[in-house]
């Protein structure tokens, strides 16, 4: 393969594999807004959370094996997800936006100063075998990690889809989602909803975690710029459409890898949000942008 048909590929891989880490974690936050209205500022260290999990099992003297780790950083991350909805975000839950803010950044600086303290400002790395192992389909290098990531990203979609379409629990959040009030009104209970969304988004991120932090560094402020970036992918994508955030997430991804590898790579994040910027000012309410509502 031509060298620069391969430096191509190589940063349209790195850009679907950016893209998948910010749809994961754009899909927590999209759900949580679009079922209950709260933006939670907190949620991508909720991401860092899952990340350090995965670190201390990888390490741990247990030898656990790689889809034993990543199941259980699933189950932790959807538990610390719960914890904070019902001690931050269940009593402020009927409140304005200006306290969803102020809490949840709030909450944010309070873990990333936890996981300072517990974990130092050290950048933690913990690479699996699946990281590690190279592939070449047709000339292309590609680790197995990284098709995992790209395959996992796509039943996720699909099944988050069929959840939401096709299951009792599903259409019980879009009808939340909807119509809040009235829902109360015929004896659904809404703070029982919230409590499980935040559950589904904090498995999502756990999933995301499990995946990506082989191929990333961990440390105590990279949930910052994740949650700036999941806002910017929601926001392009209409407010409150899931599948116009995954979309958005993807653009995103591509777009930062190409810029980063043609261009500037200490650049990459302008053009992102030059591109979220350029969208507002083309389309104010996001690419796919028509009601708010699962």
């Amino acid at each position: 393969m031509p060298f620069q048909l391969e430096i191509f590929f190589d940063n349209l891989l790195n850009g679907l594999t950016l893209g998948a880490l910010y749809s994961l974690v754009t899909l927590g936050l999209v759900l949580t807004f679009s079922v209950i209205g709260i933006v939670n500022f907190a949620h991508g260290d909720l991401f860092m959370m899952g990340g350090y999990t995965f670190f201390l099992l990888n390490n741990s003297p247990l030898n656990l094996p790689y889809p034993v780790i990543a199941l259980l950083v699933i189950i932790l991350t959807a538990v610390y997800s719960m914890i904070i909805e019902r001690v931050a975000i269940h009593p402020i839950i009927n409140r304005s936006w200006r306290t969803y803010a102020i809490t949840t950044i709030g909450l944010s600086i309070i873990l990333q100063n936890g996981a300072l303290a517990i974990f130092s400002a050290d950048p933690k790395q913990t690479p699996t075998a699946l990281a590690n192992q190279i592939i070449t389909p047709f000339g292309i290098r590609i680790s197995l990690q990284r098709l995992l990531i790209l395959l996992v990203v796509v039943i996720v979609f699909i099944g988050l889809q069929v959840f939401v379409k096709h299951t009792k629990l599903g259409k019980t959040m879009r009808a939340v989602s909807q119509n809040r009030e009235m829902c109360q009104v015929v004896g659904i209970n809404v703070y029982r909803i919230a409590l499980i969304t935040f559950g589904i988004g904090g498995a999502i991120t756990g999933l995301a975690a499990a995946l990506i932090t082989p191929l990333f560094s961990v440390y105590n402020t990279m949930g910052s710029m994740l949650t700036i970036k999941a806002l910017a992918a929601v926001v392009m994508g209409g407010m409150g459409q899931v599948n116009g955030a995954l979309y958005a997430s993807f653009l995103m991804g591509i777009v930062e890898s190409f810029f980063g590898g043609y261009v500037a790579f200490a650049y990459k994040d302008v053009v992102s949000f030059g591109i979220f910027v350029l969208v507002l000012f083309l389309r104010p309410r996001g690419l796919f942008g028509k009601k708010i509502g699962l």
